[in-house]
């Protein structure tokens, strides 16, 4: 009995201490990040190992420089309420649990902006609980260190819009040949219509959910 407890003993310290690493690292790179552009992200690394996506050449350019109605489409369909939540939509999280408890794998993910943006500088694309536990802490060292326009900047730079293409002026030139600040409101509606699926389409090949975004975006915008 002794043993069994202090083997639990030993395994809840390991626990505990891997915790502490991981919120570590991530605080102190969020405080490096609040500053500093990140050279590479996990997903970059993932995407060229694995899948052997070469980077396109980045091209990082600063929110402010980014043309507001397009900051607002990506704000729309992305995470309308960035600005207000700390993090999460706890209504759509728990929406997505029950739908992936009845379809006996994860399929939902209801991500916010901050959630996507957490994955893809700290973890992986990687469908799995442990990938969304993870996030979750992550997120919420995010919105505690850094600021709401900052993330939505590294947001915009790094996810992805392609394969090996990361970041909007990256994909603007990759796309369109010019930067995202000459983009038309056509391309720039496309542009952001692919982005739960920009590996499968392009801004010119559409699939039916993205033509629904698109006809959304031309409704309000």
């Amino acid at each position: 009995m002794k043993r069994k407890r202090s083997f639990i003993t030993r395994v809840l310290r390991f626990v505990w201490k891997t915790h502490l690493w991981f919120w570590g690292i991530v605080a102190l790179l969020s405080i490096v990040y609040s500053f500093v552009n990140p050279p590479v992200t996990p997903l970059m690394l993932q995407r060229y190992l694995i899948r052997g996506y070469t980077w396109h050449k980045r091209e990082f350019i600063r929110l402010e420089r980014i043309p507001k109605r397009t900051v607002n489409m990506t704000i729309a369909l992305e995470d309308g309420n960035y600005y207000k939540h700390f993090g999460f939509e706890w209504k759509m999280v728990k929406e997505a649990w029950q739908k992936n408890k009845k379809s006996g794998r994860i399929r939902f993910g209801a991500s916010t902006i901050s959630n996507q943006l957490a994955r893809t500088i700290f973890l992986t694309t990687d469908r799995n609980y442990l990938r969304k536990y993870l996030e979750i802490q992550a997120t919420l060292i995010m919105e505690i260190i850094m600021s709401k326009d900052r993330m939505l900047e590294l947001y915009l730079n790094y996810v992805e819009w392609g394969k090996g293409v990361y970041g909007i002026e990256t994909a603007s030139r990759h796309y369109y040949g010019t930067s995202c600040r000459n983009l038309s409101r056509d391309q720039s509606m496309r542009l952001i219509s692919i982005l739960p699926t920009p590996i499968r389409y392009s801004p010119n090949q559409l699939s039916a959910s993205a033509r629904q975004r698109y006809r959304m975006l031309q409704r309000y915008f």
